[in-house]
């Protein structure tokens, strides 16, 4: 067995293709239109190619970090004594040690999403440059070296690199030179999954040439991508490995949760055969992913996946908490040149408070007052009464998203502005710095809400966020059953990087301004 990659699916590996010609029977009626995967003749530069970027992004950074150092840091530390580009030169080693370091971590060959590859790529370029500090200091070369050039060098690597990665693996599936043909057994729910990831994210590298299911009705109709391209349902799973051949396909995706386990295992051995990779997806969804290891006991022949609640270390919580303080304060100072001009934005829009507080629900189920910028008149719960009385259609939206998408009435001019760049809850870094809240985490939701949880209790370990899943994911137009399945699956697997992720994404979902009312 293998590893577990971004989209969940655990990959195995067989020793080789079964190579011959179509098993020596009469090909069916079904099977004379199966597309023959195109591999490109060029597919083997992928890997040098991208072996190349990360050596132009170290190169990159290190100039970059260079410049800073010699034109800006000056300006602002005096004793700060003069570097040429001898010094630069002194590194030409670091990006051969950086590309080192991600083929042991076999990171040119894992095909995963953008911000799994890009955790990877941050923890594994940290390694290289504590590598390189470490060499440095052991080989004494501190004379010919810039502690401050390599320290810059480093912090312009942990985005150029991951940057020029993406944009290049991008470019390359375009190319068709990263990308690999592959067909998906199973055209349900599970399928249609898979396909949009595959579909959203383009540097995992996958493309879709069509599908396989028992079921007969959907035989006949291929399914469709939101670009308008079509993916055919080529035949049943009896069919598969005759297909498989024909197509000359070498990655399978089985994506079939419906299947037995008996039925399942028999599958995957038949194919695996034919395939140099095989993926499953496995019936175990909402389960905990951050940080699963495949195991697996060798004379029982058994699998196991081992799982851990990161969220119940003392040792994460303690690392959260200090991430959410040193972010939260620095926000806090940058911001409240903006909150004060806010805050007098509301008060001439309308009277009333600038301020407003409301109670939610926190960790372990306590109750505490939530700050935000006041979005709404002061007697809002009459306007609203009187507005869901005399309009059956907002009456049927706050019964489903506990929201009014197409108008509401009790909110101000200034009010929908805040709302639609999420700019009313600024006041929420107050509740970080308090520790009520943290940066991300769950919604925080009301406590007449409490009720609705329908066994999601486990969303009240830790702190709500000012942002989380439910932010980057859609926003307010995810039903209140969707929330709380995020917001658990967040609690699952949380990691630090994670959080990060939600933050960065933050930023973009609210500059589009989608999804908020």
């Amino acid at each position: 067995m293998g590893y577990e990659n971004g989209l969940g699916i655990v990959k195995t590996s067989a020793s080789g293709v079964v190579a011959g010609t179509y098993n020596g029977t009469k090909q069916s009626e079904s099977l004379k239109n199966i597309p023959v995967a195109n591999y490109n003749k060029l597919r083997l530069l992928a890997v040098p190619l991208l072996i190349m970027t990360d050596v132009i992004s170290f190169c990159v950074s290190i100039i970059v970090a260079f410049m800073i150092r010699v034109n800006f840091l000056p300006l602002i530390f005096n004793s700060l004594p003069g570097i040429s580009w001898d010094f630069v030169y002194a590194l030409w080693w670091l990006p051969i040690l950086g590309c080192t370091f991600f083929i042991f971590e076999k990171a040119y060959s894992r095909r995963i999403s953008f911000w799994q590859e890009a955790g990877q790529i941050v923890k594994t370029t940290t390694l290289t440059f504590l590598a390189a500090a470490s060499f440095v200091f052991l080989t004494k070369q501190g004379d010919e070296n810039s502690r401050t050039l390599v320290l810059l060098a480093w912090i312009f690597s942990l985005f150029l690199v991951p940057a020029l990665r993406y944009f290049s693996k991008k470019l390359l599936f375009n190319a068709h030179i990263w990308e690999r043909p592959v067909i998906i057994l199973g055209a349900g729910e599970t399928g249609k999954l898979i396909l949009n990831a595959f579909y959203r994210e383009p540097v995992i590298g996958y493309k879709p040439i069509g599908f396989l299911d028992d079921d007969v009705n959907k035989q006949k109709y291929p399914l469709e991508l939101p670009s308008g391209e079509k993916v055919p349902v080529l035949g049943s799973f009896d069919d598969a490995e005759a297909i498989i051949e024909k197509s000359r396909v070498h990655d399978v995706i089985v994506a079939a949760p419906g299947l037995t386990g008996n039925k399942l295992v028999k599958l995957v051995n038949k194919l695996q055969r034919k395939t140099y990779n095989l993926l499953l997806v496995p019936d175990l969804f909402d389960m905990a992913m951050e940080g699963v290891e495949v195991q697996h006991l060798f004379n029982e022949r058994t699998l196991v996946l081992k799982l851990k609640n990161n969220l119940n270390d003392r040792f994460n919580l303690i690392i959260k908490t200090i991430f959410d303080m040193i972010v939260s304060l620095i926000l806090f100072t940058m911001l409240i040149p903006l909150i004060l001009i806010l805050a007098i934005a509301i008060k001439m829009d309308s009277r009333g408070a600038a301020f407003f507080s409301d109670t939610r629900i926190g960790k372990d189920g306590t109750e505490f007052k939530c700050f935000k910028f006041r979005t709404m008149y002061p007697d809002a719960d009459k306007i609203l009464e009187q507005h869901l009385a005399a309009n059956a259609l907002a009456r049927q939206q706050w019964v489903k998203f506990a929201k009014l998408k197409d108008y509401d009435p009790r909110v101000t001019r200034v009010g929908a502005f805040l709302r639609r760049f999420s700019l009313d809850e600024l006041p929420q870094i107050l509740n970080v710095i308090k520790g009520d809240m943290s940066l991300v985490g769950p919604r925080p939701y009301l406590p007449r809400e409490k009720g609705n949880m329908l066994g999601r209790e486990d969303i009240l370990i830790t702190r709500p966020g000012i942002t989380g899943l439910w932010q980057v994911s859609g926003r307010n137009d995810i039903k209140f059953t969707e929330r709380l399945r995020l917001d658990s699956w967040y609690v699952r697997n949380w990691s630090l990087w994670l959080d990060i992720t939600i933050l960065l994404r933050t930023v973009v979902v609210v500059l589009q301004g989608k999804g908020a009312y």
